[in-house]
């Protein structure tokens, strides 16, 4: 089960920063007003660098499922903050309120 955390801890750092890096290139496409729309974006670098991210994430979750139920690894792998600190996306005390619930839901569901 260690290596299984470990994994799923290297599989989230991925699949988060993917996410982030996916956003700030689509927010450079989108602010663009030449070109057309799909070259931008499969000319872009931050959009083919989080595609790639996303990529390894997947093959590592795929990993992940051959070893462990889907109903562990799948809350595991979706706590991610990362938009907050590197995007500074505003995150409510509400939704941190609710980020705590995830946390102890899967802490719960790793117990089992």
């Amino acid at each position: 089960m260690t290596t299984t955390l470990l994994w799923v801890g290297v599989a989230s750092l991925v699949g988060g920063v993917g996410h982030v890096i996916l956003a700030k290139g689509m927010k450079v496409v989108g602010a663009a007003a030449a070109g057309s729309p799909v070259a931008r974006t499969l000319s872009n670098p931050w959009v083919i660098l989080g595609v790639a991210l996303q990529a390894t994430f997947f093959f590592i979750y795929m990993a992940l499922l051959s070893r462990e139920d889907v109903s562990k690894v799948l809350p595991l792998t979706t706590l991610n903050v990362l938009a907050q600190l590197l995007l500074a996306e505003p995150v409510t005390a509400l939704r941190w309120t609710g980020i705590g619930f995830i946390v102890l839901g899967v802490f719960l569901v790793g117990r089992t």
